[in-house]
């Protein structure tokens, strides 16, 4: 009997030494879970996302444009992507689980559409040239400018700081929900093995719950069953394993997102060429996939320097180098109006969903100090020079005569 109570304890020792171990192992390594990253799904991803976020945009620039507007109308749309933006970083983990081509779809394809770097930019100018002809000073032309660029960014970082606030308020109605559901499963099953302990036979079928809860305490547990558990307390770490543009490994679900995405694009194209109303809208609607699936593919740049997203940089800047090429040519050339419809569509579609303020906001957080204040600045004084060397010329040359308008 002796012999028998030493082996026990000893198995107890070995037991609690194995459970601290492992507890160790998990603080210094937490559990990693692979996740495929599929890029054939993610193209098709973007696509529907890029279109809703274009419409999103040019329904609050519309909504928010009217006489004695206290603000420019742009503003709304920056904010309200920047909002959507702060929620997905902080469940970023959690959609990497549920589908990982879904949280690049928002955060690429949503809002980085519904946000705009370049139309940013052209505000900017605009304001300083005195696009609109105001009758007011050259120096209220500057406060103008600075009144442009000091808004939009303190309005989309305030955007994106609200939304990271909302998604931890989120998280924590989640993980209290969790925890009382938890807490609800413990107390049946404490009533139920109560109950059996005290002789009374319990219907196995009812007893015995469909899954047990957390922490849950069984005689007959195995080691494999608490090394599971133990390791299911642990915040989930996604492990990105890339797949290319492979189609081999794609699933049911996989296929009916892309199914999808190519329906979304085909229908918007039929309704721009056959339907005579809102041409110009379904035009812009055409183009935003491009200009998003660019600005994705750009993105693959972001970690080439230490210091700097390169690939953010680069569609930020070409974007708004295009966007000063079509407003030259808007100004400068007559164009007949099927061609003006197609200036403005390309001005809201692909230069506005190829350029972000969104991803533009969340670097310079995560950047330090001065790597962000330098990013920045160099993004912003770029884009300010290109309009200056494409559209400035034309404009103090010529005067202002907007041969084709937006709607």
């Amino acid at each position: 009997m002796d012999h028998r109570a030493e082996t026990a304890q000893q198995e107890a020792a070995d037991g609690a030494v194995e459970t601290l171990q492992l507890a160790s192992q998990l603080l210094r390594q937490p559990s990693n879970d692979t996740v495929y990253e599929k890029k054939m799904v993610i193209t098709f991803m973007i696509i529907p996302f890029s279109i809703a976020g274009v419409l999103i945009r040019i329904a609050l620039q519309r909504l928010e444009t009217y006489s004695g507007a206290p603000v420019f109308s742009l503003i709304y749309a920056q904010w309200v992507g920047c909002f959507i933006m702060g929620i997905v970083t902080v469940y970023k983990n959690h959609l990497f689980f549920v589908y990982h081509s879904l949280q690049v779809g928002v955060a690429t394809g949503l809002c980085g559409s519904i946000t705009t770097f370049s139309s940013w930019q052209w505000g900017i100018f605009a304001a300083f040239a005195n696009v609109s002809a105001d009758d007011h000073s050259v120096g209220k032309n500057i406060l103008a400018a600075i009144s442009q660029f000091l808004v939009t960014l303190a309005m989309s970082i305030h955007g994106f700081r609200t939304g990271r606030h909302a998604g931890f308020v989120l998280e924590s109605m989640q993980k209290k929900y969790r925890h009382w559901a938890r807490s609800k499963r413990d107390q049946q099953w404490q009533q139920q093995t109560k109950v059996c302990s005290n002789g009374d036979t319990v219907d196995e079928t009812v007893a015995m719950p469909t899954a047990l809860p957390l922490g849950t305490p069984i005689a007959n547990d195995t080691k494999a069953n608490q090394h599971q558990r133990r390791r299911s307390s642990v915040a989930r770490i996604p492990k990105l394993v890339s797949l290319g543009f492979s189609c081999n490994h794609l699933t049911v679900q996989d296929w009916l997102v892309i199914v999808f995405g190519m329906l979304s694009w085909v229908a918007v194209i039929l309704v721009a060429a056959l339907s005579p109303n809102q041409q110009e809208l379904s035009l812009a609607c055409v183009f935003a996939p491009v200009g998003a699936l660019l600005r994705w593919r750009l993105s693959f740049y972001n970690g080439a320097t230490k210091f700097t997203p390169l690939g953010t940089f680069i569609a930020n800047i070409f974007g708004t180098l295009v966007l000063a090429v079509l407003y030259l040519l808007r100004y400068s050339v007559p164009v007949s109006p099927i061609s003006c419809l197609v200036l403005n569509a390309l001005s809201d579609g692909f230069c506005g969903c190829l350029t972000t303020i969104s991803t533009f906001v969340v670097e310079l957080t995560i950047l330090r100090h001065r790597q962000a204040y330098a990013y920045g600045i160099v993004s912003v004084v770029s884009g300010q020079c290109l309009m200056f060397l494409i559209v400035g010329p034309y404009i103090w040359t010529h005067g202002i005569d907007l041969l084709c308008g937006s709607f």
